[in-house]
């Protein structure tokens, strides 16, 4: 009676590695399973980084260069002024100067703009091919040394409810631009999907509060 009660506990000892081998199975193939992209969305291309032999400090592996900002922002970069950066439009606003700009109270430094809705600026869509609403509109920001952040606000509406494709697309295209040319942040500001693409030496900018510009 012993041996027949010994058994299933031998049985049991003896599935243990086997049981035990599943569930690590399981655990790496779960995470897995769980980072894979959702279908038709896509995988942005970071640019690629050099790290040195003590993995202290990194560096850019390609070559990038402001031109190629340029070629993504129809020939606008940073440090342009309002003037530049409006001839730049398909029809230019009369009267764009620093002077003439209104302030954008959100920064305690002294911050200009001026905006374009979406739709105006074909050449700025960065290659986007989705709708972005009729609402949708890009602003420029200026510091006294000239123009440090692009600002995509695309608002959803009735012919089209949602932007989420067409952000992923210009965020795509600007986020591939290395660091020390550009960084691209996206976010949600109330009904808002919003890319920022920032003067990397724009040095730090305090921020007391944004609001979405009501049409």
């Amino acid at each position: 009676m012993q041996a027949s009660a010994a058994l299933p506990w031998r049985r049991c000892r003896s599935l243990l590695p086997a049981l035990l081998a599943m569930l690590v199975a399981a655990a790496v193939v779960r995470p897995a399973d769980a980072q894979a992209p959702p279908a038709g969305r896509p995988i942005f291309a970071v640019p690629p980084s050099l790290w040195d032999r003590r993995m202290v400090s990194v560096r850019p592996l390609l070559n990038q260069t402001v031109s190629d900002f340029a070629a993504i922002a129809d020939g606008i970069v940073f440090g342009m002024g309002p003037g530049e950066v409006n001839a730049h439009m398909p029809v230019p606003a009369k009267g764009v100067t620093w002077t003439a700009l209104p302030q954008a109270t959100e920064f305690q430094d002294d911050v200009r703009y001026f905006w374009v809705k979406f739709d105006d600026a074909p050449n700025l869509r960065a290659g986007a091919t989705a709708c972005a609403g009729d609402e949708s509109y890009i602003v420029f920001m200026f510091k006294t040394r000239g123009l440090f952040r692009i600002s995509y606000r695309l608002m959803p509406s009735a012919v089209c409810p949602r932007t989420t494709e067409v952000l992923d697309q210009i965020f795509g295209r600007f986020v591939a631009i290395s660091a020390d040319i550009a960084a691209s942040v996206h976010y949600r500001a109330g009904p808002l999907d919003v890319v920022d693409i920032t003067d990397s030496t724009a040095g730090y900018l305090l921020s007391t509060r944004w609001q979405p510009r009501a049409e």
